[in-house]
């Protein structure tokens, strides 16, 4: 680099015109004003109401630069497989019920890590709202089952200026043992259902409610008892019940499975006062379909023994055929599902 001036050299002996070095302070406070105001900085400050809602350093084993608030959240590091979900909540849930909303948000997905053998490692949500006072019950909600299950939410997106409601959560988990699949029942697996029966139904809406007056130390054992089962042996496949209920979540997994699975309706026992058809519609709060092999049956009911709200049942078994979903009951037969009619697209492999 030169050290010559760039232009021609003053005068010696005239005077000199005044060089500002700065903007005048007007137009310094215009050009501020300007940008505090502009749209994108703006909507930073929305990242306010989740900033209220969940701890800053979920790891604090990993230091300062674990602490929320930079571009992506630091995990601590694992050597297991990554399982990763994503859930998106129905519009009337949010519109209606946004506490219930964020609280389920984080619980289905907490459902389905647990559904593969897993273990839940974090959450991020995409949170979209009109103003604050929904988006503060949404953020409520899920801040409370983060709470209560004990997995941070450690990102997402906010904003509160959209001309909607709308909110997505999404999981990362680990399987450090066996991962369950549906793809992996096979024909001569007897289908379990594993479903907890303490509760109501929420509201009006066809959610059984096992969950949010629960004991949260309670939850958590019951969310890790399926990789206690996987890691035992007692399971090989599973298929969260979701918003589809057991009828749905049964034709998924023989979807996936690629192979028939029988179901027979006696063996469904509906929580009292609950009617069949409402309970094989309805959403629970804990509730799995299981491919258990005949041989682990004994083994898997005498450790369910321990949690006397769930209900551990044999209610069907996998059989040899084409992918389909039959009902069975009073010697009757019923082909609910045939597998030529696609339900998720997602069949069986090979």
């Amino acid at each position: 680099m030169s050290d010559a001036p760039a232009g021609p050299l003053p005068e010696p002996g005239l005077p000199q015109p005044d060089r500002p070095t700065e903007p005048q302070p007007p137009a310094l406070e215009a050009l501020a004003q300007r940008l505090l105001n502009s749209a994108g900085l703006a909507s930073k400050r929305d990242i306010q109401a989740p900033a209220a809602r969940f701890a800053h350093q979920p790891f604090p084993q990993l230091g300062l630069a674990a602490a929320l608030g930079d571009d992506a959240a630091l995990l601590p590091a694992t050597a297991a497989p990554l399982l990763l979900a994503c859930e998106g909540l129905h519009p009337g849930l949010v519109e209606e019920d946004p506490w219930f909303a964020g609280w389920s948000g984080v619980l289905v997905n907490l459902s389905d890590i647990a559904a593969m053998g897993g273990t839940p490692v974090a959450l991020v949500n995409s949170l979209w709202g009109t103003e604050a006072g929904p988006a503060e019950a949404l953020l409520a909600g899920m801040a409370r089952a983060c709470e209560v299950f004990g997995v941070p939410m450690v990102g997402g997106h906010t904003n509160l200026h959209s001309p909607y409601t709308a909110l997505s959560v999404a999981v990362l988990g680990a399987a450090r043992g066996p991962v369950l699949s549906a793809r992996a029942a096979r024909p001569g697996d007897r289908c379990v259902l594993l479903v907890n029966t303490s509760g109501r139904f929420y509201r009006h809406y066809p959610f059984w409610d096992a969950a949010t007056s629960a004991d949260p130390a309670l939850l958590r054992a019951h969310l890790a008892l399926l990789v206690l089962l996987a890691g035992q042996g007692l399971v090989h496949g599973a298929k969260d019940i979701s918003m589809g209920g057991l009828v749905g979540t049964a034709v998924m997994f023989a979807e996936a499975a690629g192979c028939r699975l029988d179901l027979e309706l006696d063996a469904i026992k509906p929580p009292p006062g609950v009617e069949l058809e409402t309970w094989l519609a309805c959403f629970p709060s804990f509730g799995f379909l299981l491919a258990v092999a005949p041989a682990q049956l004994a083994g898997l009911q005498q450790l369910i023994a321990a949690y006397p709200d769930l209900l551990c049942a044999e209610i069907g078994a996998f059989a040899p055929g084409a992918s389909a979903v039959v009902w069975r009951q009073g010697g009757h037969c019923h082909s609910f599902w045939q597998g030529h009619e696609l339900l998720t697209g997602f069949g069986a492999l090979g």
